[in-house]
């Protein structure tokens, strides 16, 4: 009892048993962080080398309905040159407005990496509770993004 009331009287090899399994402690944390960072750069390599590659669709919308409306910048067509590429460029080709519904079309698509595919679905993919697409407005028109996966 009085060992527990008096510091000076604890025992040295207790201490440093303590210090010991607490830096243990600390390894193994770092170890099991580090293997599940190790696994997903592996998990992506494989991927992108399967042959495979993803793909980016843009839809245009006739109307906003209720969905959230976030304006597109140069900022963003700089950071997702793919998203410029269908929406401004080369890959732009507009389906009728027959397809699907009456008040959207495809306007374009093009094959992406799976990183900027993860970029693009994270930054513009479904959002909120209710999982809606948020569009993108750009000089007028809304559009929505949509990315797959081989």
């Amino acid at each position: 009892m009085e060992e527990d009331k008096n510091p000076k009287s604890r025992n040295p090899l207790k201490t440093a048993g303590i210090v010991l399994a607490c830096g243990l402690a600390v390894a193994v944390a770092v170890a099991v962080v580090l293997g599940f960072m190790l696994a997903d750069a592996l998990i992506v390599y494989a991927y992108e080398s399967s042959g495979g590659q993803p793909m980016l669709y843009v839809m245009e919308r006739a109307e906003p309905g209720e969905s959230m409306i976030v304006p597109l910048t140069g900022q963003d067509f700089e950071r997702h040159p793919a998203l410029d590429a269908v929406i401004r460029g080369g890959e732009r080709n507009p389906s009728a407005w027959e397809w699907g519904y009456r008040d959207q079309r495809v306007i374009g698509g093009t094959k992406v990496s799976y990183r900027e595919s993860k970029a693009l679905h994270d930054a513009y993919g479904p959002q909120g509770e209710r999982g809606l697409y948020p569009l993108m407005e750009y000089e007028g028109a809304y559009y929505v993004v949509l990315t797959t996966w081989p």
